[in-house]
């Protein structure tokens, strides 16, 4: 297995970099608009007392006081907006610094030194990230236990909270869960609005998810009276093709499609089939596939698909991948890891009521947890948490697995990862000394040397290059697995 580089850290740390950039732009802007809007209203203040020099002095002091008061409320505003300038430029050079830190843990060959517990700790911070990340977008309970976890971390290492962009984070797994969860539009609304110019740039059409979300709300609510008057003022000019661009064309068949049942709704929706004395003929009209689709559009699913397009567009704002940084690294391990003897025990019954194989997903994105195949384990012991991890499983069945493939907590996320195309090496025991070349450990001692030399080289903890006859501590020398 090839060993991670300094050049595959810094590919797999550039998405880092992306969303400091767009929030230092954004902030920018938003300093531009709040200036030119000062500058505009301190000169029209300035000209109205300049016009009005008749007023009495008590009246033009006041108009004074105002425009001095308006002015330091926008100083205060300003500085706002440059602290936070601070704290974006901040996580970039902390960031710039904390990758940087790899070219201290490398060899003479400019490799990176796997033995030193500075780049082991390095790593270890690294893991605590991804956790961190996967734990505050993934959330679904109102106290995010990955901002818990963060605090935490950062009580020891102050500067981990620079290396990740909690607060947005945050921010995103809140709008997320009023969507999904508790349904509700003010969060998606504030954050559309606060992210407009933005979103139109990337031809978003979260705008008439929302607004096509608001109508199927007050249907549901039985306002058809506000319903309709809703559609008139906020959905009927997304049925104009001449309101879209030609890069939106997509956008507008999308929306068409879904205006033209907007009609018959409302018809399904005026006859209240809770009505006793609704006719047998109707009763039968309501089990028709149209209005069995009128239902269908009255239930969760709108709020899903709101949801899945806020994500879509989170993702797109600020560059970040689609899906959880930490299993990609974990599927990358697993799938060199995974053979064809796993999950072969049969007698292993943890699995047995596992989600079916064409069913679960390569690979989970941001838009878990709300879309993953609901499953309700039965509570038995294999299903409580105090009984959590491998060794606990493996005894109940008598059996000795340390594989990470075929582990309990793995399990799900490698069933669908490809096969490692492993060939059983001809060495035993394999090391990689540090100029490359592989050896059996065993011939690494009992090289064709002198005794005495041999003897002398083993004191010191040093072995030699059979074939270069090059001398290196056997520290420095890694256990290999060649495929």
């Amino acid at each position: 297995m090839t060993e991670p580089t300094i050049d595959f850290h810094i590919q797999t740390h550039q998405p880092q970099f992306n969303i400091p950039i767009q929030l230092i732009k954004k902030n920018f802007k938003s300093i531009q608009k709040l200036i030119e809007k000062q500058k505009k209203q301190t000169g029209d203040e300035i000209a109205k007392i300049k016009k009005n020099v008749n007023l009495p002095k008590k009246i033009q002091l006041e108009m004074i006081r105002k425009s001095i008061s308006s002015f330091e409320t926008f100083q205060k505003k300003l500085q706002t907006l440059i602290k936070k300038d601070e704290e974006y430029r901040s996580r970039l050079v902390a960031r710039l610094e904390n990758i940087s830190q790899l070219s201290k843990y490398t060899d003479a060959q400019d490799m990176l030194n796997f033995h030193n517990p500075n780049l082991i700790n390095w790593y270890r911070n690294e893991t605590n990230l991804l956790i961190v990340d996967y734990l505050i977008k993934s959330n679904t309970h109102e106290e995010n236990l990955g901002n818990k976890l963060l605090e935490s971390l950062a009580k020891t290492n102050p500067k981990i909270s620079k290396l990740i962009d909690h607060d947005l984070y945050l921010d995103y797994n809140k709008v997320y869960l009023s969507i999904t969860k508790a349904h509700d539009l003010s969060l998606i609304i504030h954050w559309f609005n606060d992210n407009k110019s933005s979103l139109k740039k990337i031809h978003s059409n979260l705008e008439f998810e929302i607004n096509y979300c608001k109508y199927l709300t007050l249907i549901e609510s039985g306002d058809v009276n506000e319903a309709i008057k809703f559609s008139q003022d906020n959905l009927s000019s997304y049925g104009n093709k001449e309101n879209y661009s030609v890069e939106e064309m997509g956008n507008y068949k999308h929306n068409s499609e879904r205006l033209k049942g907007l009609g018959g709704l409302l018809v399904y929706r005026s006859m209240d089939n809770s009505f006793p004395n609704m006719l047998f003929s109707n009763k039968l009209m309501f089990q028709s596939q149209p209005y069995r689709e009128y239902e269908k559009l009255l239930s969760n699913e709108r709020w899903e698909n709101l949801g899945r397009c806020f994500i879509d567009n989170f993702i797109k704002l600020f560059g970040i991948t689609t899906n959880y940084p930490l299993f990609v690294y974990l599927s990358a391990g697993l799938s060199g890891l995974k053979t064809k003897s796993c999950y072969h025990n049969t007698e292993n019954t943890v699995f047995k009521e596992a989600t079916p194989l064409e069913t679960t997903p390569v690979l989970p994105t941001l838009i878990t947890p709300a879309n993953f195949t609901s499953y309700t384990a039965p509570v038995t012991p294999l299903t409580v948490r105090k009984y959590r991890g491998p060794d606990y499983y493996y005894r109940l069945l008598h059996k000795v697995n340390n594989c990470p493939v075929c582990s309990p907590e793995m399990f799900q996320l490698s069933r669908n990862l490809p096969f490692a195309q492993l060939i059983t090496s001809i060495f035993n025991n394999p090391f990689r000394l540090p100029n490359g070349n592989i050896y059996q450990f065993d011939k690494l001692l009992s090289s064709g040397e002198l005794l005495p030399e041999r003897s002398t080289l083993l004191r010191q903890g040093q072995v030699k290059d059979p074939l270069t006859h090059e001398v290196f501590f056997i520290d420095n020398c890694i256990r290999v697995f060649p495929a």
